[in-house]
């Protein structure tokens, strides 16, 4: 087995040098098999066979890195492969669970996924996000060795298991940013989707220049002001109601209208919308534009205002966030989403010399902070270099030589 960090994942099991204690708890067999489709998806040379008759459960032991437990990871990524002999291969609903090694304690549907079209012998990878309810649960009991429980949704199925992975949490300053794309791989992405039509996949930031310099995005092609959702958006231990809005960057791909509005809320288990935010309008208070003129191709900074008045008691603590841009057919980007908490201005704060202290390193602006604030950093020609919520305490930004402005302080980088 190979156990090492990698850029965005933890191998758990590779299945290289063996099972290293993978099996087939009940429901079934397991064997050690060289990979039956090797290719540039999965070029390995070995692989775990599943020969499932009555819904196999396969245990994968769990090893993390010293000081780490399954909190500081969002879920798992494994590649599956359907093998001949099985039948009604699509539309398959998979499922995870965990066990405790020692005592056999099992719990169920800590996180769930299905594939659609599938072909034999080709790898696909599904990604499992944590239900962190259920997984604080599990993990509260201080479980000595713990396995995955990884089953797949049919009662006789034959298939392959291969490169069992952890997700790393994204590590970002400010626990109120909820969604960057920077630690996500480009192309689909099971934390975020389109239920009624159209796609959205993780891509590289084609425009660095400007407000956002990040080096990758959400890229929406919307289809009848379909909502985006974003899984586990909601940060543990936090409802709707925390919060007084949020923050994010969006860029348009094409011409051809002008203003427009953009709504938030929730979308509950049973695929229901529940919207409880919009954007303001500065003038009369009242729900207005998110966006008006704008050039393609250039970021835009956004906030949208939550209504507390409209947040319902089934939607306050639902994780999954929807965000729906009130344009048909249309292309645009997504980035830096970020939550913004109800003790904190959104605007930009007139801050004391207390609560703010903003100085220069050596190729780095220093900003140390007595509370969470929000922190706009400008050119001096005007532009907008960032502009994002942060929380209390010391953060860098590494900036080339020049003189900014941060807030309402200069300060002079050399």
């Amino acid at each position: 087995m190979v156990a090492g960090v990698q850029a965005q994942t933890y191998m758990i099991n590779d299945f290289e040098s063996g099972l290293n204690g993978a099996n087939a708890a009940w429901g079934g067999s397991a064997e050690w098999i060289d990979n039956p489709c090797p290719t540039s998806d999965n070029s390995s040379a070995k692989a775990l066979k599943v020969i499932s008759t009555e819904y196999a459960n396969v245990a994968i032991p769990v090893t993390l890195p010293e000081g780490k437990t399954l909190a500081d990871y969002t879920g798992v990524r494994v590649q599956f492969a359907i093998l001949e002999g099985s039948e009604n291969i699509t539309w398959v609903g998979n499922e995870l669970g965990l066990v405790d090694n020692d005592t056999q304690e099992k719990t169920f549907q800590v996180a769930q996924n299905s594939w659609g079209d599938a072909s034999y012998n080709t790898w696909m990878t599904l990604d499992f996000n944590f239900d962190e309810t259920i997984l604080s649960t599990y993990l509260a009991s201080n479980h000595a060795s713990t396995s995955l429980l990884i089953k797949v949704g049919r009662q006789e199925f034959t298939y392959a298991i291969d490169n069992v992975r952890l997700i790393e949490k994204e590590q970002v300053a400010d626990p109120n940013t909820i969604f960057t794309f920077e630690t996500m791989e480009l192309g689909a992405t099971a934390r975020c989707a389109m239920p009624w039509s159209g796609t959205c996949e993780v891509v590289e930031n084609p425009y660095t220049a400007g407000i956002n310099s990040s080096t990758k995005a959400l890229q929406v092609n919307g289809v009848e002001c379909s909502p985006v959702t974003f899984s586990e958006a909601l940060p543990a231990g936090k409802t709707w109601r925390d919060y007084s809005g949020i923050k994010f960057q969006l860029c348009f791909l094409e011409s051809g209208f002008e203003w427009g509005g953009i709504e938030l809320g929730v979308r509950t288990d049973g695929g229901s919308h529940i919207k409880f935010g919009y954007a303001v309008d500065e003038t009369t208070g009242a729900e207005g534009a998110a966006f008006g003129d704008y050039t393609p191709g250039e970021w835009l900074d956004v906030e949208l205002k939550i209504d507390d008045s409209m947040i319902t008691d089934e939607a306050e603590s639902v994780k999954t966030m929807y965000l729906r841009l009130m344009k048909n057919e249309l292309s645009y980007l997504y980035d830096n989403l970020v939550l913004i908490p109800r003790s904190s201005s959104s605007a930009v704060d007139e801050a004391t010399a207390d609560e703010m202290k903003v100085y220069a390193a050596e190729g780095h602006i220093c900003i140390d902070l007595s509370k969470d604030m929000q922190v706009s950093v400008y050119a001096l020609d005007g532009r907008q270099l960032f502009s994002r919520m942060l929380s209390s305490g010391s953060h860098r930004m590494a900036m080339p030589k020049g003189v900014y402005v941060v807030n309402h302080t200069k300060v002079v980088v050399f």
